[in-house]
């Protein structure tokens, strides 16, 4: 086995390790975090999962308040991680792409955490945030298009993926833009970003170990397609509806 794959083998058996030691000893004990009460949850991003999340990487969020980070410079640097998720997608090294997921994912995490911990509202910046959400997330779909791109059927469910994933933010901001609530669907940008980092970096694995990393790579974009349809779907309705109704 290559000094890559164990390096991918053992920083996923220590968060896994780490998620148990979690969720008996600390979990159990503690009240939930006020940035996880006013986040909505779902079976993927669940309270135990966003909890786990700060856990893991608090020490950072302190390090970056003491040195006076700017949160820019975290909605920046998630940016370049999922460029590089794409790159790595692209060129099919799954495992190295997952886990830069997971980096953009949190500094997306923490850019507005540091923001709010350090007073700091402006409106440009979370413009920024918006803005490079989209184009970071736009750049891996288009590496899982490469990787896919002589596959004619996966291709069309990449596309219908990313199309429906674009909705779902599209959806929710024209609505608050029109004055109604937006948040409707359990499968938005973290979820998405939970079901990526987590399949990706188990493809590797799984075709070193039981020779199925194809099937862990086909299970993920399903996953990912159906989720986002369906939210798409259904909070498309669901705003619709809301309007049509003050407007009778």
């Amino acid at each position: 086995m290559s000094t890559y794959l164990w390096s991918l083998v053992i920083a996923n058996s220590s968060v896994i390790v780490l998620a148990i030691y979690f969720g008996i000893f600390v979990y159990p004990k503690q009240e939930l975090s006020e940035e996880t009460k006013r986040r909505p949850r779902s079976f993927v991003s669940n309270a135990f999962f966003r909890e786990f999340w700060y856990f893991l990487m608090g020490p950072l969020k302190r390090k970056l308040i003491k040195w006076g980070a700017s949160p820019n410079t975290l909605t920046i640097a998630g940016f370049i991680f999922s460029l590089a998720a794409g790159v790595a997608f692209g060129m099919s090294e799954f495992g190295l792409g997952g886990w830069m997921v997971i980096l953009a994912a949190t500094c997306d995490i923490y850019d507005g955490q540091l923001a709010r911990a350090r007073g700091i509202d402006l409106k440009s910046g979370a413009f920024l945030d918006s803005v490079l959400d989209r184009l970071g997330e736009s750049a891996m779909f288009c590496g899982l298009a490469w990787h896919f791109k002589d596959n004619s059927f996966w291709f069309l469910v990449l596309f219908i993926t990313f199309t429906a994933s674009q909705l779902v933010s599209y959806s929710r901001a024209r609505a608050e833009g029109l004055g109604f609530l937006g948040a409707r669907g359990f499968f938005q940008r973290a979820e998405r970003m939970i079901v990526m980092s987590i399949g990706m970096c188990l493809i590797p694995v799984f075709e070193e170990f039981f020779q199925s990393g194809q099937a862990v790579l086909f299970t993920t974009v399903a996953f990912l397609c159906l989720g986002s349809s369906q939210t798409a779907i259904t909070r498309a309705v669901a705003i619709f509806k809301d309007i049509r109704a003050t407007e009778k």
